[in-house]
């Protein structure tokens, strides 16, 4: 099987990683001084779980990969449409795109450019993050990640996958209800990102305040109530387990947005809070939490995207 990955960061890093060491024929799209490190030195993964280092085939442009039986989509969620259309030189008919992204909308939109019947859906739980040029590093506990059939059918495809990540030391589960396990994941971060980048804190920190661990229920509360609203079936205690998750990562644990902030670079605010946001305007229900932290860090966003419009207004 040939594989490729679109988006070597902290997931599309670390899972490739592990398949590229179990031998796959796996390539990498990558940019910058990323790309450049991978070339020279290979890729570099750190982890408690095990380190190592893989020399592989990392390239910008897409045409020097060629079609792929299995793409591992990655990008950040305000990429996804232009990703979309960059990997149409991956894509053949019987090619597999698999969305392991931030965001319930993803697949709306990479179906809108390659059809539903070629997507799969995925979430990672993964505290990974890109530490330097070519080195992937992830903390806490393994990484875990669930996935399956839009229409919740163990297909075969979805078995040969299942086969193939855990062969390479990947925790993977497929799951019937990708739906749900999408919307799980969006209520975790839309909690977690949005209040520690927020409070500029991280997730330990966050959770030891009772004002800021009140706030990050809070999101999650509303989240929950625009699931059942777009009938999706959340069980009663799944803030309560969102909660435990949180709970069980390393308390030094910084979520990607807020290292984006940090490093000013673009934050994927629109797709979490702001989608909540928008959700709730639709659906006619009060996100006051959501809203509050989207109106914030849409702000230094646009800070962060266009420091000319915000030069101008400081003058």
């Amino acid at each position: 099987m040939k594989i490729g990955v679109m988006g070597t960061g902290g997931v599309g890093g670390y899972i490739g990683g592990l398949l590229a060491r179990a031998g796959v024929d796996i390539h990498f799209i990558a940019r910058g001084k990323h790309l450049q490190a991978i070339q020279e030195d290979g890729l570099q993964v750190v982890s408690a779980q095990g380190s190592f280092r893989v020399m592989i085939h990392a390239v910008s442009d897409p045409d020097d990969i060629g079609p792929v039986d299995l793409l591992l989509f990655c990008v950040k969620s305000y990429d996804t449409e232009d990703a979309a259309r960059a990997i149409q030189p991956l894509v053949e008919d019987d090619t597999i795109i698999f969305t392991l992204q931030n965001g319930i909308d993803n697949l709306d939109k990479l179906s809108a450019v390659h059809g539903a019947n070629r997507i799969l859906a995925g979430t990672a739980y993964i505290e990974s993050t890109i530490a330097a040029p070519g080195v992937v590093a992830q903390t806490g506990k393994a990484g875990r990640i669930v996935f399956g059939e839009q229409d919740g059918q163990h297909s075969d495809r979805a078995e040969r996958l299942l086969d193939l990540f855990r062969n390479a030391g990947v925790d993977a589960e497929l799951s019937d209800n990708i739906q749900e396990e999408l919307w799980r994941k969006f209520l975790f971060i839309c909690a977690v990102h949005g209040v520690s980048t927020l409070s500029r804190a991280p997730l330990g920190l966050v959770l030891s305040c009772p004002p800021t661990r009140e706030l990050l229920v809070g999101v999650m509360d509303e989240v929950a109530q625009l699931a059942r609203a777009r009938g999706i079936v959340l069980a009663e205690p799944v803030v309560v387990d969102a909660v435990a998750l949180a709970e069980s990562y390393n308390k030094r644990f910084k979520c990607s947005m807020l290292r984006d902030l940090e490093w000013h670079r673009p934050m994927e605010i629109e797709a979490l809070n702001g989608m909540a946001v928008r959700l709730g305007r639709e659906l006619g229900i009060s996100t006051p939490f959501n809203q509050a932290i989207y109106a914030c860090i849409r702000l230094e966003n646009q800070k962060i995207t266009d420091p000319f419009w915000a030069s101008q207004l400081e003058d």
